[in-house]
């Protein structure tokens, strides 16, 4: 009778989706039931006489075995976590509650998965954390960086892009890249009828198979190749308004991903083009700040910010800055005859022009108005500064066309070098200013009566 009952109590311990086992004063599994197959991927005989800490997930070994004595000198473990590495090698996260048996020297343990859980628990912890970082982070690119050490701990992931759209047309850049093959900051021409314009245009996630060796084309001559075996995953990053680029997550396995990991990634998505979207805003606001509506040069505000600037570092490095101070000759009868469109058409042209004629490294500002400077950093000798001066001049001596008008006027410039000329911005700009006005009044002495300026 006694071994019918047990053998009942052994079908109906098999029944349990929780695992019943019971281990030996060394660790030994000296029973375990059926269902440790479902749990761990090892059979009943697979386990039977083998030492539980093999299974026990490496980092948790220590703790595991700590835990072990204490319940062998009679202090029971209800609510004990710890990891295992299943059979396929995947791992699988246990909640014990267990008890040592003095009479019969064994453990005797419940083993509950709750790796389920626990990917729930992770991903809403991650939702939040990352929800708080993108609403914190005022650097997109760490956002992105702090984003995928997060998600990579449960979601199989080799490649991470955050590809954003460039203002050139057809241009992405890699804002974040976890990939040394293309780093941040990568730029790369999309053609249309790619995996990537069809996820901007369609503004919905794109997920394909790479098992046949296939790659995420971006264009002809450029492809993002992922691993020869695996998934990849393309989610629009997407505003109230648009597209800014995309995500792109790829895997190194042939295991498709989940919804859940689809959900929470365009999650991910939304709050990386929230982030970057205000960032944009942000320097947008920025640059309208310091910078001429109309020319997009510096305006006064900025350029004499970098005057300070270059002033301070002439003064340590022992060097010499100038400043040309220029004023239109001609602009006010251009404008008041052609109209202010033309006017402003004009002064566009004239930016252009004059940056043409300096280096990159020197600033070319609108002071307003007609009114424009050049900052000329590390000069060698005046002579060097009268030959920029004279070649903006020369340059003003071909005529400007204005959308069926042709403009041709000219430019006085005043020049103010430091520290011959003074050791401030302000004494510079005020001796430049003069120096300007001497110019002019030495051009309109020779300028002929009634000449005209447009065509």
């Amino acid at each position: 009778m006694n071994q019918r009952f047990y053998d009942i109590a052994s079908r109906v311990v098999d029944l349990l989706m929780d695992v019943v086992c019971v281990v030996d004063e060394h660790g030994v599994f000296v029973y375990i039931s059926s269902s440790c197959e479902k749990v761990f991927g090892y059979t009943q005989q697979e386990m039977l006489g083998t030492n539980m800490i093999n299974y026990v997930h490496p980092e948790d070994r220590n703790k595991t075995l700590a835990i072990a004595a204490q319940i062998m000198r009679g202090k029971e473990q209800p609510y004990f976590e710890n990891r295992y590495v299943r059979k396929d090698g995947s791992t699988v996260y246990i909640m014990w509650s267990a008890r040592w048996q003095e009479e019969d020297k064994v453990r005797v343990a419940v083993a509950r998965d709750i790796t389920e859980y626990k990917r729930i628990e992770r991903t809403q912890n991650s939702i939040y954390k990352i929800s708080q970082m993108a609403h914190q982070s005022s650097n997109p690119e760490l956002l992105c960086q702090d984003s995928y050490q997060l998600i990579k701990s449960f979601i199989d992931i080799e490649t991470f892009l955050v590809c954003t759209k460039h203002s050139e047309r057809n241009q992405i850049k890699l804002t974040y890249s976890n990939d040394e093959q293309y780093p941040t900051g990568t730029y790369f021409t999309v053609d249309s009828k790619t995996a990537i314009s069809e996820i901007i245009e369609k503004r919905k996630t794109l997920m394909a198979n790479s098992n046949k060796g296939s790659c995420l084309e971006v264009s002809k001559d450029e492809k993002v190749r992922f691993h020869q075996h695996g998934n990849w995953l393309g989610i629009p990053l997407t505003t109230q308004e648009k597209v800014i680029g995309v995500l792109i997550i790829s895997s190194a396995n042939s295991k498709r991903y989940s919804s859940s990991d689809i959900s929470l990634l365009e999650y991910v998505a939304e709050q990386f083009a929230v982030a970057i979207e205000r960032k944009n805003n942000e320097q947008k606001l920025h640059h309208l700040a310091s910078h001429d509506w109309l020319t997009g040069l510096p305006n006064r505000m900025l350029f004499n910010d970098r005057m300070e600037v270059a002033i301070n570092r002439a003064k340590r490095m022992g060097e010499s800055v100038a400043l040309l101070y220029m004023d239109l000759n001609g602009f006010k009868e251009v404008n008041d005859s052609l109209g202010h469109a033309k006017g402003d058409l004009l002064l566009s042209k004239v930016a252009a022009r004059i940056k043409s004629c300096v280096r990159e490294s020197d600033t070319v500002a609108r002071m307003g108005g007609d009114e424009f400077t050049v900052l000329l950093t590390e000069i060698h000798g005046r002579d060097a500064v009268e030959n920029v001066s004279m070649k903006i001049k020369d340059a003003f001596k071909v005529s400007f066309s204005l959308d069926g008008n042709d403009a041709v006027i000219g430019i006085s410039i005043g020049i103010a070098v430091y520290p011959d000329d003074g050791e401030n911005s302000e004494s510079l700009l005020r001796i430049a200013d003069n120096a300007m006005y001497d110019d002019k009044r030495q051009v309109n002495a020779k300028k002929p009566k009634n000449s005209k300026t447009y065509k």
